[in-house]
């Protein structure tokens, strides 16, 4: 296959693949007039020749009654008798014959008839007696066994009206036709039909044709059938010997038979032009082409050869030889009149500026950037791509024959941010890494790979007790506070420790394994570490579904609430109902609510699924107001992550509104522990809510270290004990006093106590006795659906 280079080749195959179909499309159009205007010349010859022959047999029939009456006239034969008229013309009628060029004649009355040659007189009849009855010539061509003119003229002899029919031959008048027409004419034979045996002209008998002689080689050329056909359709057009004929057949009216006439013409003229035409055509065409292609190579040259400067220009920019581009390009130059590439030259030249500009930024860039992947801005500590690509290099090259890694996640940091601001927390994670730092030697590498979590990369350990002394030294490292605007904050590290041998180490799979382990040490009171085991992966997929499934949940209905009524100390009628979530999995089965809201903490499903709550506790709430049970309020559990989530009470002040519901219908708990570790924000949190008209709880009371302080604070409506100070409290005298101390304390600012985890009679009446006004446990009931729930409140209402 020719491959065709260079921009002018291209352009000059353009142009001539554009001429050549331009003188096909006018060729091929030219043909089409051309032949449109053969087939009107061809019609208009055919409707002349036909025009003209009727016009001459009517003037040769004309003439041939002009003769009869000629005879009448000069022969005096009106007054003599038929039989004198017959002796007459016996004595002229050679010279008539000669003179006249006649075939017959004939006297007639319509009964007697005196005829001179071979008078066809049963065709004649009819004619003579209309010229008799109408006493007007008639006159006809007369087909029988030959075509002849005829005519007939009215004679009185005595008083009796007879006719003078003259009957003559038509060769004559075929050469007449031959001269005006210019066209070789043929009449052919009326009483013979076509010889289809025969393949050429010849088919046709004629009577008569002129120029016989020199038409041989045409009438002797073999036709096929449909040629045949054509010709006495519409006419047909041949070939013989360089010459062109066309060849087509009239039909003339007659008496007896009508006759067909043969007119053949020669064309060769009018092809001859045509193919002149055709020729000037291709002439015009090709000088036209020749003229632009010598006019395009003539323009071309100098574009081109810019063009070819620029395109090595670009090879050598490319290359970043930017300075060898320029030298090519040439200095710029004052043009009195430019052109798009001299302006696409400078363009090149302004390029070259730029990216030469643009590649010393980028190497400025691609530095800071590589600083900023390998050290992280904020520690100075390693980032998580060093990080993999250490481990990486370890299993290739062998250079450890153990590895180990401690994943840190800090406990509290989140509140560090939250009530101080991120340029606090900086400052926290920048003395974090200093300290990190002190820990690194030859075998030791500390990493930032996230926002609060570390990895502590430790080779070539000598045993796992050198891995114990890393850890309790790590977990040292967080015991003195971190003085931060001159306050100091106490942060502990929650620590996964991962191993794998150096020779097979897998580096995606060693950092789960330590982020696996690392959230079983929160899970387990945090501010500590723990070694992996492949028990934690279960937990860890059991968390991976949780999170995944989650969505699913809420449409298929797998989330349901349960409620636990608590009940008035002394009457023991349910005022309130606490609201739990209970979650039924399909494969996973139960999963408890600590293990489910832990892992939906880390997201924004935490989110979802306490708007789903409060849905359906309001609908719960309506339920209520139908069975005009009012009185009995629903508690609400938040988490902590709500409490630093404005969208939390503003969604549920909005939902209150669309259903018309009260506020203080809603009672939300917050537990001491998320009280203490969110101080500030829940402080805000509930102080927004009490204003909004909700009941506020504090929840587990009794289970933080510091909580006494915190009672004096804000606002609040109820305070529930925690179990934990409640299991024994019907024989245990311990409880009985602290419990006492703490209602008479709850009491003397006026907030009314929960006591939870009432299973016999004798706790709750001892709660009872120690001023607890509310009681909730197993022993009124456990939490119930909806469904018992109702039958729950009928049978109260029915002890009642």
């Amino acid at each position: 296959m020719i491959r065709i280079r260079g921009l002018l080749s291209k352009t000059l195959l353009l142009v001539t693949i554009v001429a050549i179909v331009s003188l096909a499309a006018s060729y091929g159009f030219v043909t089409a007039q051309q032949s449109k205007r053969f087939e009107a010349q061809i019609e208009e010859v055919q409707y002349g020749h036909l025009r003209v022959s009727h016009l001459l047999f009517d003037q040769q029939l004309e003439e041939l009654r002009l003769h009869a009456e000629e005879l009448i006239s000069l022969s005096t034969l009106s007054r003599k008798t038929p039989e004198e008229g017959k002796l007459y013309f016996q004595e002229i009628w050679s010279r008539l014959q000669t003179s006249y060029s006649l075939s017959s004649l004939s006297l007639s009355d319509g009964d007697t008839r005196y005829q001179f040659g071979s008078f066809p007189s049963k065709y004649i009849e009819s004619m003579q007696k209309e010229t008799i009855r109408t006493g007007n010539a008639q006159s006809a061509i007369i087909c029988h066994l030959e075509c002849e003119l005829s005519t007939s003229v009215p004679i009185t002899f005595n008083h009796s009206t007879w006719t003078l029919t003259l009957i003559a031959d038509l060769a004559q008048s075929v050469e007449f036709l031959n001269l005006i027409t210019g066209s070789n004419v043929g009449i052919l034979a009326p009483s013979e039909a076509p010889v289809t045996s025969e393949t050429s002209l010849k088919r046709y008998i004629t009577e008569i044709i002129t120029g016989a002689g020199e038409l041989e080689p045409l009438l002797n050329t073999d036709l096929s059938e449909s040629q045949f056909e054509q010709l006495e359709n519409s006419g047909l057009r041949l070939s013989v010997n360089n010459s062109e004929y066309f060849v087509w057949f009239e039909q003339i009216d007659s008496i007896a038979y009508p006759f067909n006439v043969m007119f053949i013409r020669e064309i060769s003229d009018l092809i001859n032009q045509q193919t002149a035409q055709k020729q000037q055509v291709i002439l015009i065409f090709v000088t036209v082409t020749l003229g632009i292609l010598l006019t395009l190579i003539t323009f071309s040259i100098i574009p081109i050869s810019q063009i070819n400067k620029l395109r090595r220009a670009i090879s050598l920019i490319a290359s970043k030889e930017y300075n060898t581009a320029r030298y090519r390009l040439g200095q710029r130059k004052d043009r009195r009149f430019n052109d798009e590439l001299y302006d696409l030259e400078d363009e090149f030249r302004n390029a070259i500026d730029m990216l030469e500009s643009y590649e010393h930024e980028l190497d400025v860039s691609q530095k800071r950037l590589v600083r900023q992947a390998t050290i992280d801005s904020t520690t100075g500590l390693y980032t998580r791509n060093v990080l993999v690509d250490d481990l990486q290099v370890i299993g290739k090259k062998n250079t450890a024959h153990n590895v180990a890694i401690f994943f840190l996640d800090l406990d509290g940091f989140k509140p560090v941010n939250d009530n101080l601001g991120h340029e606090a927390g900086d400052i926290m994670l920048k003395k974090i890494g200093y300290r990190l730092k002190g820990v690194s030697n030859k075998f030791i590498k500390v990493y930032r790979i996230g926002g609060d979590e570390f990895v502590i990369c430790y080779t070539n350990y000598d045993a796992k007790d050198a891995l114990l002394e890393m850890a309790e030294s790590v977990v040292q490292l967080f015991a003195a506070p971190f003085h931060i605007y001159e306050t100091n904050i106490t942060i502990s590290a929650s620590i996964g420790i991962a191993t794998q041998d150096a020779s097979s180490i897998d580096a995606d799979k060693l950092l789960r394994y330590g982020d696996i382990a690392m959230y079983q040490a929160k899970e387990e009171g945090k501010n500590r570490f723990k070694f992996f085991d492949e028990s934690m992966e279960e937990k860890a997929q059991l968390r991976f579904t949780i999170k995944n499934d989650f969505a699913n949940s809420l449409a298929e209905n797998q989330l349901f609430l349960v409620y636990q009524p608590i009940v008035d100390s002394s009457s023991r009628k349910v005022t309130k109902l606490e609201a739990l979530c209970r979650w039924q999995h399909p494969e996973l089965g139960f999963i408890p609510p600590p293990t489910f809201i832990d892992v939906l903490e880390e997201s924004e499903n935490m989110n979802r699924l306490f708007e789903w709550i409060v849905q359906s506790v309001i609908r719960e709430v309506a339920f209520l107001d139908e069975i005009q049970r009012d009185d009995i309020i629903i508690s609400v559990n938040l988490s902590s992550s709500q409490l630093v989530n404005d969208r939390a009470i503003e969604f549920l002040k909005e939902e209150l509104e669309r259903c018309r519901i009260n506020p203080n219908r809603i009672e939300l708990e917050i537990t001491e522990t998320t009280l203490i570790t969110n101080f500030q924000q829940a402080k805000f949190w509930i102080e927004y809510a009490t204003d909004l008209g909700f009941r506020v709880a504090i929840d587990d009371f009794g289970a933080g270290y510091s909580s006494l302080s915190y009672l004096t604070a804000f606002n609040y409506n109820t305070v529930k004990l925690d179990r934990s100070l409640l299991d024994k409290i019907d024989v245990d005298e311990r409880q009985q006093r602290i419990v006492g101390s703490l209602t008479q304390m709850i009491h003397s600012l006026s907030v009314p106590i929960v006591a939870e985890g009432a299973e016999t009679e004798a706790q709750f009446e001892e709660l009872r006795k120690l001023g607890c006004d509310y009681i909730q446990g197993y022993l009124i009931s456990k939490p119930i659906k909806h469904d018992d729930l109702v039958i729950f409140l009928q049978n109260e209402s029915d002890r009642a």
